[in-house]
């Protein structure tokens, strides 16, 4: 059966169909996606869905709701569909040609958070290189918006339409603390920062090759891939880092799931120790710190 338009459709009629046809195109979390595409339609929450359950669908809302179910069974990312995703417990705009938040990089974060936290400083600079939907700084600086800490940010990325956007979620937020900056990891860099912070582009050609199908065809290969099997912008950041670093300063990597041994080899060649690792939410190490070795 298909959703016709001839037919009413009440929204417990769309919920389970849609359900089932994502069942059937092998999308991740069917019932959840199916939940997610009506109320957007119908902006609702979830919840209220359950309160029109009974209620027949208008035509025009309908239809709106058969095209954003075309696009996600076809595996377009429903984050872009959307507009919007959870990150850090905060609402972030997204859209195509920029890099999703993935719920890895909270590990990211949270390690950046801890150590501020634990410091008597009360004074910090940072640079995010590679930004993207600005989801790192507005993370960490939503943080501290009531505390003690003064965190200046400066957060770059190679591309004009990602600034675009984490200027977008920073002005949402109302956040002051931030400064955007294009730039080709540190080509437009200046000054000395206590920290450096960057979840950069890690995956290899190979694992670029086995992503799932709506992340490889749809979101941006230039925030994912790398060459060198992965490590050529750990290697670039690296390589220069420590002109940008102030004495005792720390780097915190985001990491593929199993780069630890290579990137060890990589920071020892580059005269830096790492410091701490955090694993993520499958136990899978996913957060270097590093320190320079001098």
């Amino acid at each position: 059966m298909a959703l016709q338009d001839n037919k009413i459709w009440t929204v417990k009629d769309v919920l389970f169909w849609t359900s089932d046809y994502f069942t059937e195109k092998d999308i991740p979390s069917p019932h959840l996606n199916a939940e997610l595409l009506i109320a957007h339609v119908l902006e609702c929450s979830r919840l209220d869905l359950y309160l029109k359950y009974d209620k027949p669908l208008a035509e025009k809302n309908l239809s709106n709701i058969k095209k954003l179910i075309k696009s996600r069974a076809a595996h377009y990312p429903i984050q872009y569909l959307l507009g919007s995703t959870e990150f850090y417990g905060i609402s972030f705009f997204v859209e195509e040609g920029v890099l999703i938040p993935r719920p890895e990089t909270e590990i990211l974060v949270d390690a950046f958070i801890s150590y501020i936290k634990e410091s008597s400083q009360n004074t910090w600079s940072l640079l995010d290189i590679g930004t993207g939907s600005g989801n790192i700084p507005v993370s960490i600086s939503n943080s501290f918006k009531d505390s003690e800490k003064d965190i200046q940010i400066v957060a770059t990325d190679i591309s004009e339409k990602a600034l675009k956007l984490a200027k977008k979620n920073i002005d949402n937020m109302k956040i002051e603390n931030i400064s955007l900056l294009h730039s080709n990891i540190f080509d437009k860099v200046t000054g000395t920062y206590d920290c450096i912070i960057s979840n950069p582009p890690y995956i290899s050609e190979k694992e670029f090759k086995e992503l799932p199908k709506e992340v490889r065809d749809h979101e941006p290969r230039e925030a994912l891939f790398a060459k060198e099997d992965g490590l050529e912008f750990y290697d670039k950041i690296l390589q220069n880092a420590e002109k940008y670093l102030k004495k005792n300063g720390r780097i915190f990597f985001e990491i593929g799931a199993y780069q630890k041994e290579e990137l060890s080899k990589l920071t020892e060649q580059y005269n830096y120790k790492i410091i701490d690792i955090k694993k993520d939410y499958n136990d899978l190490d996913r957060v270097l710190i590093l320190i320079n070795n001098t």
